[in-house]
């Protein structure tokens, strides 16, 4: 499997393109809600084994590219829904950019792992370090440059796998996904030096085959740390856990599944108002019910609007029960996508404003250059907020706690969320309107940076959608989604599965107070691989 470069020819091209091509399809089936979690450990394997044989360059680029288009294009094939033909547009120029991250790495894969055979033990442990290091900096680059596009990283496929996910509460997102690809190269090394040592074995016939000493794989071993530690953080996660003194939180979720276009219609404005009212009402009648939450700009009326903001008190006196709203705050020339926190006295101070806005969407970037207009039917601009203000509330029972919120796609980017958390926040709020994806993948896969989220901060997280994943997730990362008939896409109200704060302020996870730190030392184990390569030679 180390033999030298490969010409171009067809019967020679096969292995690469079927390598690259069995990658795309497990890197497909490790995300929700069709994939695995197991998936992900093993999704890198053929590709990495292919680089092995060494093949020519043009054929690896080739191949690297037009299977890492294809996977994007499949995982956001529901962008076709959003503001056609805008959506088809997206579709094929969003995906193109995203498969670039995947193919750097492939081919910093092909210059590097072949050359990790006949090398020495610490330069081959160096090199798949740096490898996984690096696909973690690309994720961080890719959800950082050009306003950042953090959609699925590897790290969002172990929803459902709590022993992988309480990683986060120590590495972060982007660690997590290092180290789903750090297993994923000492398998491929393992089966690499099996390979070696059967031939090895075979040379040396008659004298008896080699002892399982010398099938000891150390790189194996390395990318087996990080399960062993997830093992480790979340027992210890467990332990922290039952012995916080906990109050409960029960919220009713309002999905509204209104169409994202209509609800900007002033002609059925009255119908939704009722319609969202009388939703709100049924779910408040549950008396274990603490607070009411609102999809994202739940309806087209600004809180500027006196006649609007008196009839949302009113229904916070009539229910007894405080309502989280999605809102239009109008501020300025512009407008901020805000959360508000309405009860019998009004809306309450502070108003949280989406920071993080969607080009395009709440704004067009280089719009004196750029002929192209919104995608939400709102004359002016949004404007972002300024910082994570966090948002009092109050249950039944009296313990008041402070929510963090975020906005439509905020929560694909855990940097807001940490904020939140140094700022001092119980739990996580996440409102958006998931119905622009249409009914297929994209609400689960949005779903699942919340999971990241609660399992990175240790905060539980609250969601609501206009249609698509509404419900709760836990400070392991465990979701408890709102279902009808078994699927997340419904029209209606509902209390959401409890959650559990603690009483008291507990200490902030090794990520929120440190941050990111994995991407700088995927960074540097990189440039460390980058020198030792380049020395190495052809």
């Amino acid at each position: 499997m180390t033999g030298q470069p490969t010409s171009s020819g067809r019967s020679d091209a096969w292995p690469v393109w079927a390598g690259t091509s069995l990658t795309a399809l497990l890197l497909f089936f490790s995300f929700g809600p069709v994939g695995h979690p197991f998936c992900a450990f093993i999704a890198l394997v053929p590709a990495v084994l292919a680089a092995t044989l060494r093949p020519d360059w043009r054929t690896w680029r080739r191949a690297a590219f037009a299977t890492s288009w294809v996977l994007w294009i499949a995982l956001l094939v529901w962008l076709r829904h959003v503001y056609p033909p805008l959506g088809w547009l997206g579709l094929v120029l969003l995906t193109a950019y995203c498969a670039l991250y995947p193919f750097v790495w492939l081919l910093l894969v092909r210059w590097i792992f072949p050359a990790c055979s006949g090398a020495s033990l610490p330069a081959r442990l160096l090199a798949i370090s740096g490898l996984a290091g690096v696909w973690g900096l690309l994720e961080w680059t890719r959800g950082t440059i050009l306003s950042g596009f953090g959609w699925l990283p590897l790290a969002a496929s172990q929803t459902g796998n709590p022993v992988m996910l309480s990683l986060c509460a120590w590495a972060g997102p982007i660690g997590l996904s290092i180290a789903l690809v750090l297993f994923n190269l000492g398998l491929a090394r393992w089966i690499v030096r099996l390979v070696e040592f059967t031939r090895e074995e075979a040379a040396l016939q008659p004298a008896g085959p080699m002892g399982w000493l010398r099938r000891l794989t150390p790189e194996l071993y390395l990318g087996l740390i990080p399960v062993a530690l997830g093992f480790l953080a979340l027992l210890s996660a467990n332990a922290a856990r039952q012995s916080a003194e906990k109050v409960g939180l029960t919220v009713g979720v309002v999905q509204t599944d209104f169409d994202p276009n209509a609800k900007w219609d002033a002609n059925r404005l009255q119908e939704h108002l009722v319609l969202t009212e009388a939703m709100t009402a049924t779910v408040a009648a549950h008396k274990a019910v603490d607070l009411v939450l609102w999809p994202e700009a739940a309806l087209p009326l600004s809180l500027e609007s006196e006649a609007y903001v008196d009839r949302l008190t009113g229904l916070a006196k009539a229910t007894e029960t405080p309502l989280v709203i999605g809102a239009i705050d109008r501020r300025g020339a512009g407008y901020g996508n805000a959360v508000a926190v309405i009860t019998a006295e009004g809306p309450q101070k502070p108003v949280y404003a989406k920071r993080h806005l969607v080009p395009f969407g709440e704004y067009v970037p280089l719009a004196d250059f750029l002929p192209l207009r919104k995608v939400v039917p709102i004359p002016s601009d949004c404007v972002a907020g300024t910082g994570p203000s966090l948002l009092p509330l109050t249950t039944r029972r009296g313990h008041t706690f402070m929510a963090g919120a975020l906005v439509c796609y905020e929560d694909v980017f855990p940097e807001l969320a940490r904020e939140h958390a140094r700022a001092g926040a119980d739990v996580l709020v996440v409102v958006t309107n998931d119905a622009w994806y249409g009914r297929e993948a994209g609400a689960y896969q949005h779903a699942a940076h919340s999971v990241l989220l609660a399992a990175a901060t240790s905060l539980p997280v609250i969601r609501c959608g206009n249609a698509g994943w509404s419900g709760t997730i836990d400070s392991l990362g465990r979701t408890f989604p709102v279902l009808e008939q078994g699927s997340i896409y419904f029209r209606g109200s509902r209390a959401a599965a409890p959650v559990s704060l603690p009483r008291d302020r507990q200490p902030d996870t090794f990520w929120v107070r440190h941050g990111d730190w994995a991407v700088g030392l995927g960074g540097l184990l990189f440039a460390l691989t980058y020198v030792w390569r380049r020395r190495r030679g052809a």
